[in-house]
């Protein structure tokens, strides 16, 4: 069950840099695709043949009957998604450019008004009414007012007593804001941020791939970890990913359902990125990484499977690799695998 963030994106397709702010600047067309955590990621998992709801806030208006289109036909179930009339639906501009990276401007609408009981009603049983559900994942508190701090640990509570599975996705965090995420940390399976947004967790100030250390980078995790998630993976753009475990064995037993034995604990590992073959749209590239971890962890669920970390992190960076490249599709959960082994890993700096 993914929820969170939704919007829908308005690419500015291979857009000029400006080189003012008042400058005429062009690009190649646009492109609108639905975005945000929830959209994103409901969507990869979808098209990978992976059961997956969504559960989000949209407008009665174009943009929402869009963004609602595109989740069916990524094979979505929508039914828990919210259509109230009396907001609009969240739109992001999104100018792609030419060479890779991208600007991001953005209405929230509906995110700035969503709260638990909307989404899920007073009770918060939807958790229970859905029993195949194996995993709640929730993405970009900080950019959603009201399902932060006391009403993010609140859903992550109902979902942790109807034995799911917490995943957390981080986006938007530009300045140091504990009370939003640290409370509901202790429910966390698994915590997902890049290296900017987990810096301005944890030290409330920007940090970036070129000036990081090893040292920076286990410490950032160590944040996420010492509050009581199961384990911390942190994107670090052309250089992979970090993944750490909890050092007791019992919080990743339990975290987990079972299926991260406590042999896991206080792994650190890094990983280099995979090769993409075409051109490059890097929008979307953290949601489809976390996508292919749940898709890996729901595998392990399903067949009652012992999760391996490592796998875990390559599954991830899999998933991202192709999403981010033109010249491939989202593949079928079980042709990820296949891919996995025949895609070529390129060096990190920091392994």
């Amino acid at each position: 069950l993914c929820c969170g963030l939704s919007c829908v994106d308005m690419m500015l397709m291979a857009a000029e840099r400006p080189k003012t702010l008042e400058a005429i600047t062009s690009f190649d067309g646009t492109k609108q695709e639905a975005g945000g955590s929830c959209s994103n990621t409901s969507r990869v998992l979808g098209s990978s043949q992976i059961r997956v709801l969504a559960s989000t806030l949209l407008g009665d208006d174009p943009h929402g009957k869009e963004l609602l289109r595109q989740l069916n036909d990524s094979g979505v179930n929508t039914d828990h998604v919210v259509i109230d009339p009396e907001v609009n639906t969240s739109l992001a501009v999104l100018p792609v450019f030419k060479g890779g990276g991208r600007g991001c401007y953005v209405d929230l609408g509906a995110n700035s008004v969503a709260t638990p009981e909307k989404l899920f009603g007073d009770k918060l049983d939807v958790f229970a009414r859905v029993p195949f559900c194996k995993v709640f994942h929730f993405g970009y508190p900080h950019l959603m007012g009201n399902l932060q701090g006391e009403n993010l640990d609140k859903m992550f509570s109902a979902a942790r007593r109807a034995s799911l599975l917490v995943s957390l996705d981080i986006n938007g965090a530009d300045k140091p804001e504990p009370s939003v995420i640290t409370e509901a940390l202790r429910h966390c399976f698994f915590v997902h941020a890049n290296l900017e947004e987990a810096a301005f967790c944890c030290f409330g100030a920007s940090m970036d791939e070129e000036n990081a250390t090893v040292e920076d980078i286990t410490s950032l995790g160590n944040f996420f970890l010492s509050r009581g998630a199961g384990v911390v993976s942190i994107s670090l753009g052309a250089d992979g990913a970090y993944l750490a475990t909890n050092t007791d064995p019992d919080t990743l037993e339990k975290l987990s359902e079972g299926i991260l034995k406590g042999t896991s604990a206080g792994l650190r590992v890094f990983r280099g990125p995979y090769m993409p073959e075409g051109a490059i749209n890097s929008t979307g590239a953290g949601d489809a990484f976390v996508a292919g971890a749940l898709a890996y962890t729901v595998s392990c669920l399903q067949t009652i499977t012992t999760l391996d970390p490592n796998l875990l992190l390559d599954y991830a960076l899999i998933s991202a690799c192709l999403h981010i490249d033109a010249a491939r599709s989202v593949p079928t959960y079980e042709e990820l695998g296949v891919i996995l082994s025949q895609t070529t890993r390129l060096p990190s700096k920091f392994c």
